[in-house]
């Protein structure tokens, strides 16, 4: 009863059109969930992520999940789940991603899921990784490790949104050292891809040990 009472003062809105949901259904109203804007690319080798990241490294395979840009949907749950303190946004949306790729045979060659790492500065600030709750969600329904020391991020840069491509290249070389010497097929998650710099600087590092694979997904990429 007393739950009710709370439930009839704070009722659960939607994140994005501020409709008031039912109790089952988080986040998002069913509207708003049906109108993600999907990319459509499963875990895979031809799409635009994977071409992309290999002009300057080299990944197994590469997928998003939303496409990105100013006030849209997915922009409104990235900026909820990285600065508002809802990580568990990251998991509905690693949920819809994997029943995207519900029949695809490549997930079965992943061995290890690691989150991007975020500098210990930082993430004393905001107080969590944003994409580690999803990762190791991800690592349990796939059945592999999470593994979220693999990488640590040694240098931590103030804000790249304004810097070109080849400039966050350089910026972030080195940033990030690898911690163990085993050779897994790993798979790297990330929340937004934009010009691909921090997961070419972590997917370099990953490299370093002969007969190391890595695929990349994010969350969304920038349109």
């Amino acid at each position: 009863m007393l739950k009710n009472f709370i439930s009839s003062l704070f009722p659960k809105r939607c994140m994005n059109c501020g409709l008031i949901t039912p109790d089952a259904q988080e986040f998002l109203c069913e509207k708003c969930k049906n109108s993600l804007p999907l990319t459509g690319m499963i875990l895979g080798s031809d799409n635009e992520i994977h071409a992309k990241i290999n002009e300057t490294t080299r990944v197994k395979y590469a997928s998003s999940l939303l496409f990105f840009h100013q006030e849209n949907i997915a922009q409104t749950l990235i900026h909820h789940m990285k600065y508002k303190n809802f990580p568990e946004l990251g998991t509905l949306l690693a949920e819809i991603w994997l029943e995207e790729n519900k029949n695809n045979p490549v997930l079965s060659e992943i061995e290890s899921v690691i989150p991007v790492p975020i500098h210990a500065k930082r993430e004393r600030k905001r107080g969590y990784n944003q994409v580690e709750l999803c990762t190791q969600w991800l690592a349990e329904r796939l059945n592999c490790k999470f593994d979220n020391q693999a990488l640590v991020r040694v240098h931590h840069l103030e804000s790249q949104t304004k810097s070109g491509k080849y400039e966050r290249l350089e910026r972030m070389k080195n940033a990030f050292r690898r911690t163990n010497s085993e050779a897994k097929h790993y798979l790297l998650v990330d929340d937004v891809f934009t010009t691909g710099a921090t997961l070419t600087a972590c997917t370099e590092e990953l490299l370093k040990i002969p007969e190391t694979e890595v695929s990349i997904f994010t969350l969304a990429k920038v349109r």
